[in-house]
């Protein structure tokens, strides 16, 4: 699978991200909260989906209820260099499953993490430079 995400500049403070026929907006204006997610937040919450989406279909899969689920993130920021130096979550859900099937479905949903996995490993990012002509 090939995914294709566009992240264009508006403005000094704003960014649009796209993919398939969605956007995102997003804030580029360092230490400016007003114009959306920055980048590190922007992050966690696809660190958030990856793992949300990981439960919704494990669930299925296990034939669980899940009646709620949500996560919560906490992190810290190093400023030299610029560095998430911790990521901690607390996945909260509803259900009347067992303690044991819910603790299983949670290490199931990181280990088949798409996202949680490129974190773990360290991906590093490649990349070039175009340059348009005026």
């Amino acid at each position: 699978m090939q995914y294709h995400v566009t992240v264009t500049r508006r403005d000094e403070a704003h960014a649009t991200a796209q993919a398939r026929q969605h956007t995102l907006s997003l804030n580029i204006k360092k230490g400016d909260g007003d114009a959306g997610f920055n980048a590190a937040e922007t992050l966690l919450a696809a660190l958030g989906a990856c793992i949300l989406t990981n439960v919704n279909s494990i669930a299925a899969k296990m034939r669980l209820q899940i009646d709620e689920a949500r996560i919560e993130f906490e992190a810290t920021r190093c400023d030299e260099p610029p560095a998430l130096t911790r990521i901690s979550y607390r996945l909260i859900v509803r259900s009347p499953e067992p303690e044991e099937k819910l603790r299983q479905l949670h290490q199931l949903a990181v280990k088949w993490g798409t996202v949680t996995n490129t974190l773990i490993n360290g991906l590093e990012p490649a990349g070039t430079l175009a340059i348009k002509p005026e």
